[in-house]
């Protein structure tokens, strides 16, 4: 019996250990000053999924539904729905989430806002099986990333609904595996570097690599109206790249300090 008791109590620690990534996550931004004092919808766990996050706009088309980006993920997925306490914006809890998630190493993959995510009620019942999640289109928040640490995917999606309740919606997935090659949208980048002036490029290699330096050119031209500096560690090197695939001279400068990790900064 004891070492029946022995064996059952170390299966316990281990699918514990295995779930507390998640839960973990989940406790820290619910501590967030924006999310405190929210209500608990939904708190839930299953050990088996396999499911597509969008990684672009969602809409359906001829019945069926259409990503303009995907990933097709299976792994143990962890869920949490909060509503907001009515002192606090859908906005603000999904701006505080999306700064943690960064601030610890989570590289974002995929962001929209309002009607450039989709349809609201396609990301409430197709994409998170959750009705109470639909709100007017242009009152949605929606970010996806990747946590190299641990091989997982989080997704947040925020939404004010009709009768004014905010409500923020997590996801993670802890994934049996991860594509190596999943990036960010050159449009998610661009929104990045537009709403706070710096880009961090932490995640970038040493030296140029040419998928993350096309990402870069196409960020980069999208819009001719801004210019910017890349500085930071080996920033020489991808100053040199960027202007060779045929960003202009004049729209990128080189701060050659290297005290800092690879950043584009924009030029006011």
């Amino acid at each position: 019996m004891t070492k029946l008791v022995s064996v059952l109590l170390g299966v316990g620690m281990l699918l514990v250990a295995h779930a507390l990534p998640a839960q973990a996550l989940f406790e820290s931004l619910q501590a967030l000053p924006p999310l405190q004092n929210a209500r608990v919808i939904n708190s839930s766990q299953q050990e088996a999924v396999e499911k597509i996050y969008p990684l672009g706009s969602v809409r359906r088309i001829s019945g069926r539904l259409r990503y303009t980006g995907e990933v097709l993920l299976h792994g143990q997925q962890s869920v949490l729905t909060v509503q907001l306490a009515s002192t606090h914006t859908a906005g603000d809890a999904f701006m505080a989430a999306r700064d943690y998630l960064e601030q610890h190493d989570a590289q974002m993959l995929f962001w929209c806002e309002g009607k450039d995510c989709g349809p609201s009620n396609l990301w409430a019942n197709a994409v998170f099986d959750t009705a109470r999640l639909y709100g007017p289109d242009e009152q949605q928040s929606y970010a996806a990333f990747i946590q190299p640490k641990d091989g997982s995917l989080i997704t947040v999606y925020a939404i004010t609904r009709g009768n004014g309740r905010s409500l923020l919606h997590f996801e993670q997935l802890a994934a049996d595996s991860m594509p190596s090659d999943l990036r960010p949208t050159p449009a998610t980048l661009l929104r990045q570097l537009r709403e706070g002036g710096k880009l961090m490029l932490t995640h970038l290699p040493a030296e140029p690599e040419p998928q993350w330096l096309a990402l870069l050119v196409r960020t980069l031209n999208q819009s001719a109206a801004f210019r910017v500096v890349i500085g930071g560690e080996n920033a020489a090197l991808w100053y040199e790249e960027l202007i060779a695939a045929g960003v202009k001279a004049n729209r990128v400068e080189l701060d050659s300090a290297e005290n800092s990790k690879l950043y584009l900064q924009l030029i006011q």
